[in-house]
């Protein structure tokens, strides 16, 4: 408890008067009267018990679902109380419950054949358990309630503000909130694990004005209710070890896979939902995913053929034999991810919740919808009348998709040769319409319906990496691109229907302008493919493998082994195509199977715009080598090299930013380092010495390729170079270890610039210095 007094030295009524003279001539009710409302006057109470519960004493004793040790509790309380002149009464309560239940122990697993089936060729059935206990069982409820009541003073006799001269200056702020959150975990099996959380927030409404009579009941009512619920959510995972490697034959295979989905339901504003002319609706959303991760270690696989399993434990065997050992088993394993999550926003939802989310009296929205399920509610909610009518509901209705796939396979054709190949997609699509009830048709419709997303998928374009140097003129695959649309526009017209004749080649409906055509082509010549006989995809379903390299059996050849501890050779491809956002249309119709909607150009509509359509291709490194010296000398080189093509489908432009650098670092390090000449013969520096050059050269180029129209109509290509510079960087530096707590270090660093544009001018800057850094331990 404490307890704070300040009595100030005037009254505040007659500031012109001490306050001990207005008490000597008071009576004694005068005086409290006086001191009631002249003092600062505060008082704070509280009392808080945290955790409260027993304590486990015998840890021998097995844990039961029963045990008082499982429980804990906590409460808090705190009031405050205070007046001054100004405020005749403040008061703020604060009360603060919790009860918990925490339940874990490692469940016993039954397996009713594994004493029976003795033979592996029945292992997914000798192997078979289950558990009949949870491991971990978890319950709290929390409660939280803020009361507080404020009456200001009628310090005006001439005031005439109604509610001051009826007695009712009270103004009240009342938070009344529960939280409920369960937890169960339940290893079904050994390879069956389930999850699941629940949390339900609610508030206990409590009546207008001061709680007392009747209002009290009414407050102890809604509590035993648990209060009116406002959000709920729930979380459920299912990760289930497939039993392939228990068949015979097949343990080498293991495939992991995830089921996980979340539910949220969550109320109206109370605004709306005390107005009863307005019905909004509450909100309603889930969310499945699925992931899938299969495993495929093939050495295992080869060793269950004899002749393998013997060339490969032979190590003085022939030369040639062995080679083609090598070359057939040279995939060691392939991981495989794949990850898709769909998630369903429904908004106008009338039903409660009562329990897993589900209402009571309608059943709405069902178990599936719940636990993840995507199928379209919608017409389930109209049959049903679940959805509110009030054309004011304007929030959107929402399908959610996305979609990664990834593909690594290790490879060793020969001995000291790794590969590793990489291949993924990913995708995102987003659906959204205002779908709402409209008063002059009396139904629902799909108003403003549109479909978003992205795409990126590896891709291969090596064809086509060294067959130019981003010249500032135009290149020959640029001209390619151009010839391309012809091709494909052909093409496509063929296949459509739709598509009647040709104009300057072109066929009906696919100009040079039309999209389809456009990213077609581009594909085409960029890929180093025939347009005639390449696909016609704007979305590749199929990703292409990307590829790193690593080679480090130089050393086996005695002249290098005499003079280098070790030597790497690398070498890395990695390339994507990507869709840097699309969009449905609204106008896009297709007829008998084939899109028939036109645009102002009298080129059929794609099913989706693109913003812009991207290339990158990076070789990291092209070359690659790592070198140590007996004599630790460190030298190391790459040869880098990158491409980013960019196709904006705005104004048909190409920008193109290619890259090229060299990479040189040398590197020594001694501990006995001595200087030359005979200089400083007394100065023995034993402590570790590092020397380091980096040097690096690194051209870079933006182009922009661009198609305009000469005076008689035909197309002419240009060229822009928009930015880009040349760069040279030279780095040497010298770091002493002094101490255990002193380094010292000297450096130098020179940077050189030449651009390739008039925007920016040559620069070179050279810093140099030392350093010494301090450790404290």
């Amino acid at each position: 408890m404490q307890k704070q007094v300040s009595t100030p030295q005037y009254n505040p009524k007659t500031p012109d008067i001490e306050l001990k003279n207005a008490l000597e001539q008071a009576t004694k009710e005068q005086k409290d009267s006086i001191l009631n409302f002249a003092q600062d006057y505060t008082v704070r109470r509280g009392i808080n018990f945290t955790n409260v519960r027993k304590e486990r004493t015998n840890n021998t004793k097995p844990v039961r679902l029963w045990d008082i040790e499982n429980f804990a509790a906590s409460y808090a309380y705190t009031q405050y109380n205070h007046r001054d002149f100004i405020n005749q009464s403040s008061i703020q309560n604060t009360y603060r419950g919790s009860l918990q239940y925490s339940y874990s122990k490692e469940a016993r697993s039954y397996a009713p054949f594994e004493k029976i089936i003795k033979s592996n060729m029945l292992a997914i059935l000798r192997d078979f358990n289950f558990s009949i206990l949870p491991s971990a069982i978890n319950f709290r409820v929390d409660v939280d309630r803020l009361y507080s009541e404020n009456t200001l003073r009628n310090n005006d006799p001439n005031n005439s503000i109604p509610i001051f001269q009826s007695g009712y200056g009270t103004t009240f702020n009342k938070n009344f909130r529960m939280s409920r959150i369960y937890g169960i975990a339940w290893n079904l099996t050994k390879s069956l694990q389930l999850d699941f959380n629940a949390t339900n927030y609610s508030i206990i409404d409590e009546p207008d004005g001061r709680i007392d009579g009747l209002k009290r009941d009414t407050v102890w009512e809604n509590l035993k209710r648990l209060g009116r619920t406002t959000d709920y959510n729930h979380n459920l995972n299912v990760t289930y070890a497939l039993p392939i490697n228990k068949i015979p034959g097949l343990n080498w295979v293991t495939v992991l896979t995830k089921y996980g989905t979340n539910f949220n339901w969550q109320t109206e504003p109370l605004s709306t939902l005390r107005d009863p002319n307005i019905n909004l609706g509450n909100t309603v959303q889930n969310s499945r995913n699925i992931q899938v991760n299969p495993t495929l270690n093939l050495t295992t696989l080869y060793n269950k053929f004899g002749f393998i399993r013997n060339a490969t434990n032979d190590q003085e065997g022939g030369g040639a034999k062995k080679l083609f050992i090598n070359l057939l088993t040279s995939i060691k394993n392939v991981n495989v991810n794949y990850v898709q999550t769909k998630g369903i926003f429904l908004p106008g939802y009338l039903p409660k919740t009562s329990y897993l989310g589900i209402d009571n009296v309608t059943g709405a929205p069902g178990l599936g919808f719940a636990f993840g399920s995507q199928r379209d509610i919608r017409d389930m909610a109209l049959n049903n009348g679940w959805l509110t009518t009030d054309t004011l509901q304007t929030q959107m209705y929402v399908n959610t998709l996305r979609e990664d796939f990834q593909l690594t396979s290790q490879l060793e054709p020969i001995r000291d040769l790794r590969i590793t190949l990489r291949a993924n997609r990913a995708q995102t699509r987003n659906f959204s319409t205002n779908f709402r009830y409209l008063a002059t048709t009396s139904s629902f419709e799909n108003l403003s319906a549109i479909t978003t997303g992205d795409y990126s998928i590896s891709y291969i374009a090596i064809n086509t990496a060294f067959k130019e140097n981003n010249a500032s003129n135009v290149t020959t695959l640029y001209n390619r691109f151009i010839s391309n649309r012809l091709i494909i526009s052909q093409r496509l017209g063929a296949q459509n229907p739709n598509s009647s004749g040709s104009a300057n080649g072109f066929a009906d409906g696919y100009g040079k302008e039309s999209q389809d055509v456009i990213i077609s082509a581009f594909l085409a010549a960029y890929s180093g493919k025939d347009a005639g006989s390449s696909k016609i995809n704007s979305f590749p379903r199929i990703p292409l493998p990307n590829w790193s390299l690593t080679y480090s059996g130089l050393t086996k050849v005695a002249f290098i082994a005499d003079r280098f501890s070790s030597v790497d050779l690398r070498h890395g491809y990695r390339s994507a195509y990507n869709i840097n956002g699309y969009n449905s249309l609204l106008r896009y119709q297709e007829n008998d199977g084939f899109v028939s909607s036109r645009d102002a150009n009298n080129n059929f509509l794609p099913q989706f715009q693109f913003a812009q359509v991207t290339v990158s291709e990076y070789f990291s490194p092209l070359i690659g080598v790592d070198t140590r010296l007996k004599n630790n000398v460190t030298a190391t080189f790459e040869l880098n090299r990158s491409r980013l093509l960019g196709l904006s489908l705005s104004n048909s432009q190409l920008a193109q930013l290619s890259e090229n650098n060299v990479v040189l670092g040398l590197g020594y390090r001694t501990n006995k380092f001595r200087f030359p000449f005979g200089w400083f013969k007394s100065l023995k520096m034993d402590n570790n010495m590092d020397f380091k050059l980096d040097v690096a050269i690194r051209d870079n180029k933006t182009v922009i390729y661009r198609t305009v129209l000469d005076d008689n109509n035909a197309d002419v290509a240009q060229t822009e170079v928009s930015s880009g510079a040349k760069n040279i960087t030279l780095r040497p530096s010298v770091d002493y270890v002094l101490n255990q707590k002193f380094n010292i270090k000297l450096f130098y660093d020179s940077n050189i610039t030449k651009p390739y544009t008039s925007q920016t001018f040559n620069t070179s800057f050279s810093n140099f210095g030392f350093s010494l850094r301090f450790t404290l331990n």
